[in-house]
């Protein structure tokens, strides 16, 4: 007599730590690395060819306003605190600060250390970042879009969508404002180093989520780690929940900036919330307004930088 074979092994979906941060941080990388391509050929347009009114963003910033959503995510990273932290964390351990076995992830800390004098420093990045999301400008506008697009969303009927004329002009207005301010702030320069910060962001994230990383730093995740090495530096950034909330926040506008990239030229627009990326949009929209700006990171004068390092 035969036993019947044993079924099959059970196989749940597999989902990385901080799969949306990872998803966010691809999709700002493809956003930029198009970019280039997109902005040589629009250097071969001949603006003449269309009259267009003065201050509507023609094909050379319809290029660039490609890198605002990346530029916008990695902003965000920036006040969480992120790279603050790896750059801490690689010159604790070039100084020979961290003692604990850190395994593989040692070489991907020390060719951060290594590369530091190739990348912007933060005073050159946080200037970027406060030129092109000029402050208090930006948040009105994109509030002022988030709204718009999240009032098509509340005064749906029944069949999902109910044309409003109103809404639909409101929404363009909306997004025409807020790409005509980008497109006066996202220049060459800006459009250039956002590449050389999602590539920094992405080698951070790379070790900081390391797992022994964080047991010698005795936290025991990615945005606890970052807010004890802001805490440490002396600056003012919050909980790991504060941290954790701008990543988010820069998630959600990415995902309504590269939106705008592709819609701000439409004379009126409809949403569909039974559309799955309608829909996708609109939760963004909701959730970037959910996430109250956080005050600003301002560093401590004296504070001298130092993480405790687990015994």
């Amino acid at each position: 007599m035969r036993l019947a074979p044993p079924p099959p092994d059970v196989r749940l979906p597999w989902r990385p730590d901080h799969a949306g941060l990872l998803h966010a941080l691809a999709f700002a990388a493809l956003r930029v690395t198009g970019h280039e391509h997109a902005l040589t050929h629009a250097l071969m347009f001949d603006p003449g060819a269309i009259d267009l009114p003065e201050g509507t963003p023609n094909a050379m910033d319809a290029a660039q306003l490609r890198a605002a959503g990346p530029l916008y995510f990695a902003a965000e990273l920036e006040a969480a605190g992120l790279l603050r932290c790896a750059e801490l964390v690689a010159g604790l351990f070039a100084s020979g600060a961290i003692t604990q076995p850190l395994g593989p992830v040692a070489q991907s800390i020390n060719a951060f250390w290594r590369g530091r004098r190739e990348r912007l420093e933060a005073a050159e990045r946080e200037a970027i970042f406060g030129r092109v999301l000029e402050p208090p400008h930006f948040e009105r506008l994109m509030g002022a879009l988030c709204r718009a697009i999240v009032a098509q969303a509340d005064n749906a009927d029944t069949t999902g969508v109910r044309p409003d004329l109103r809404e639909q002009v409101g929404l363009a207005a909306s997004a025409q404002s807020l790409a005509e301010f980008l497109a006066q702030r996202v220049d060459a320069m800006a459009s250039i180093a956002v590449r050389d910060v999602i590539d920094t962001i992405n080698q951070a994230i790379g070790f900081l989520r390391d797992r022994m990383l964080q047991a010698a730093f005795g936290t025991h995740s990615l945005w606890a780690l970052i807010a004890t090495a802001s805490s440490s530096d002396g600056v003012t950034v919050g909980s790991a929940t504060a941290a954790q909330r701008h990543a988010e926040r820069g998630r959600a506008g990415q995902s309504v900036l590269a939106w705008l990239a592709s819609n701000y030229q439409s004379a009126s627009l409809l949403l569909d919330p039974r559309d799955a990326g309608d829909m996708e949009l609109i939760m963004s929209a909701q959730r970037w307004l959910d996430s109250a700006p956080l005050a600003s990171a301002q560093p401590v004068p004296g504070a001298m930088p130092s993480l405790p390092i687990a015994a």
